[in-house]
C-alpha cells in the first residue's frame, strides 16, 4: 500500500519540528550551563556555592540545593516547551495536510468520474496555486472531451442521415426496376449516378480527413500563379452559381507566385467557393488575391446569410456545422473546412474567417510567397 499524502506531509512536518526543537533545546541547555558555570566560578563563596561534598559537580565547582533546583526548572521548561511545540506542530501539520490533499482527492474523484463516462463532471477550483491550475486544466480537459463526444455523436447522426437518403433512393429505384415496376430510363440512371456520387463524396471526405489528422497527406510542391488558379476556379464556380449571384475576381498584382501543392490549394479554394455558393442566394462572391509582406492572401467574400458570432470561432473544427438543421440542403458532414485548414497549415500558411450575420462572410487563407518573389529579409 502506498502511503497517503496526508500522512507523508504530517510526518514530514512533525519530523522537521521535532528536529528543530531538539537542536534548539540542546544548544540552549549547553549555552545556559556554560553561562551558569562561569557565573558560579566568578561568584563569591558566600552566595551559596560550597566546595566539597553534598553538591552536584559542574567543572571545578559544586552546586548547592538552590542551584540544582534552578537547573532542574530549566530542564522542565525546555521539556514543556518542546511538548507544546510538538503539539502545535502536529496540529498545524494535520491542517496543512488536509488543505493540500482535499483538492487532490476531488481531482482523483473527478478523474474516475470522467473515466466512467461522466463528461459533465467538474471539480471545484481551490487549494494552492499549482493545485488550482491543475483543477482548471482538468476542467478544460473535461470540457474538451465533452465537446469532442458531442461532435462525435453528431457525426454518427449526420453520416447516418447523409447515407440513408441516397441509399434509400438507390434501393427503391433498383427494386422497382428489377421488378419491372419502373422502366430503366436515362433520367433514372442519372439519378442513380448522382446518388452514388454523393455517397462517394461523403466516404472520400471521411477518408481524407482521417489521413489529414494522421499527417498522412502528401504534397507535390511547385511554384505556380495563385491568381491564375483563382481565376480558373472562379470560372468553374460561376457555372454552379445561381443566376442571381455573380462571381468576381480582384488581384492586387497580375501575378502572385507561391510554392505549394497546386492541386491541394485548388481543392481548398473549390471548397471555399462551394460553401459561398451554397449560402449566397443573391448578390456577389468576390475572390481577392493580394501580396502582403512576403505572403499571398486569398479571400472569398460573399453577400450571403453570414455566420453567427457564436459559431464563427469553430467553423474550422472537425464535424462542426453552424446550422445542423440544413444538413440535407447543404450536404456534407462538416469536414470540408477542417480538411482545408490541415492542407493550408501543412504548407506553412494560415486560415482565417470573419463574418457579419445577414451581411456576408470573408473566408480565406494566406500562403508564403515563393522565395524568388518574397522580399529579402534584412
Amino acid at each position: 500500500m502506498r502511503n497517503k499524502l496526508i500522512w507523508q506531509v504530517f510526518v514530514s512536518i512533525l519530523a522537521v519540528s521535532l528536529a528543530s526543537i531538539l537542536v534548539t533545546g540542546i544548544i540552549a541547555r549547553r549555552a545556559l550551563s556554560a553561562a551558569f558555570e562561569a557565573y558560579l566560578v566568578a561568584a563569591p563563596t558566600h552566595m551559596g556555592i560550597v566546595q566539597g561534598h553534598g553538591g552536584m559537580g559542574l567543572g571545578r565547582v559544586f552546586l548547592g540545593v538552590a542551584e540544582q533546583s534552578f537547573m532542574s526548572g530549566v530542564d522542565r521548561g525546555i521539556m514543556l516547551s518542546a511538548l507544546a511545540a510538538v503539539g502545535f506542530a502536529a496540529l498545524a501539520a494535520l491542517l496543512l495536510a488536509r488543505y493540500l490533499t482535499r483538492p487532490l482527492r476531488l481531482l482523483t474523484d473527478g478523474a474516475r468520474a470522467v473515466a466512467r463516462g461522466d463528461l459533465e463532471h467538474r471539480v471545484d477550483v481551490g487549494g494552492p496555486g499549482e493545485v488550482s491550475e491543475l483543477a482548471e486544466a482538468f476542467n478544460d480537459m473535461a470540457g474538451s472531451l465533452q465537446g469532442s463526444e458531442t461532435m462525435r455523436r453528431r457525426l454518427v447522426s449526420d453520416v447516418a442521415h447523409e447515407l440513408r437518403n441516397p441509399l434509400a433512393a438507390l434501393r427503391a429505384q433498383a427494386e422497382a426496376m428489377s421488378e419491372g415496376v419502373l422502366p430503366m430510363t436515362g433520367e433514372r440512371m442519372d439519378s442513380i449516378v448522382e446518388d452514388l456520387a454523393h455517397l462517394s463524396r461523403i466516404v472520400g471526405d471521411l477518408q481524407e480527413f482521417s489521413t489529414a489528422e494522421a499527417g498522412g497527406l502528401r504534397y507535390d510542391r511547385e511554384q505556380f500563379d495563385l491568381c491564375e488558379l483563382a481565376r480558373r476556379e472562379s470560372e468553374r464556380a460561376d457555372l454552379l452559381a445561381a443566376g442571381t449571384v455573380s462571381i468576381l475576381t480582384e488581384f492586387s498584382e497580375p501575378v502572385c507566385i507561391v510554392e505549394a501543392d497546386a492541386f491541394r490549394v485548388a481543392q481548398v479554394l473549390r471548397n471555399l467557393l462551394g460553401n459561398a455558393v451554397r449560402h449566397t442566394t443573391e448578390g456577389s462572391i468576390t475572390v481577392r488575391v493580394e501580396s502582403v509582406d512576403g505572403w499571398v492572401r486569398l479571400s472569398v467574400e460573399d453577400t450571403g446569410e453570414g455566420i453567427p458570432a457564436e459559431d464563427l470561432p469553430f467553423i474550422f473544427e472537425r464535424f462542426y456545422r453552424a446550422d445542423a438543421s440544413r444538413a440535407s440542403a447543404t450536404g456534407g458532414v462538416g469536414l470540408g473546412l477542417s480538411i482545408s485548414k490541415h492542407i493550408i497549415e501543412d504548407q506553412g500558411g494560415q486560415v482565417f474567417a470573419t463574418s457579419t450575420e445577414g451581411v456576408g462572410s470573408i473566408v480565406g487563407f494566406v500562403l508564403p510567397a515563393a522565395a524568388a518573389a518574397a522580399p529579402v529579409a534584412s
